[in-house]
Order: C-alpha cells, then structure tokens, then sequence
C-alpha cells in the first residue's frame, strides 16, 4: 500500500521560541496548532510555552521576570492570578 499517508504530517503547526517555565530552558519548537503545553527537552515536564505569540500593551511581570500566569478563583469565586513559574498569586492586596 503505497497510497498510505501519515495525517499528522499534514496538519497545521506552530513553530517558534519556547521557553520552559521550570528550568528556563530556550528552544525552537514546534506543535500542533491548540497546543497549550509543550514538552521542554531538557528537564521533561510539561512546563513550554511559546515565547512572545501574542502580547497586550500592557503586561504583568512576576518578581521572578515571569509574564505567564494561571487565572483561578478561590471560595469565594474571587478570581486571582498565579505565577506559572513559582506559584506566587498574585490578587492585588498586601
């Protein structure tokens, strides 16, 4: 059966700067378009982001220097932001 195609070669994909929430770690990657993780190929988690996709005119910047953060809620459905890098949340009051 030469006829025989692999679909994933044929799918769209990302390809840019990535960057590993864990161990800092730079690199060309490429995904699958829907792609929220990637996989760093230095340390092995799921911690890769695409570095500079998309950028508002104004951005949050953690202590660490991280711009990429978690949006969840606690109890009280109020809404807080924390750090995808060391986990500092971030909520607005001291």
């Amino acid at each position: 059966m030469s006829n025989v195609s692999n679909l994933d070669s044929a799918r769209p994909k990302l390809r840019g700067a990535a960057l590993c929430l864990c161990c800092s770690h730079q690199w060309d990657a490429v995904a699958d378009i829907g792609s929220v993780e990637l996989k760093c190929p230095e340390c092995n988690t799921w911690k890769g982001v695409f570095e500079g996709m998309t950028a508002p005119d104004a951005v949050f910047e953690c202590v660490c220097g991280n711009q990429h953060f978690y949006v969840s809620y606690d109890n009280s459905d109020y809404f807080y932001a924390m750090c995808a890098k060391c986990g500092v949340r971030e909520d607005g009051y001291e």
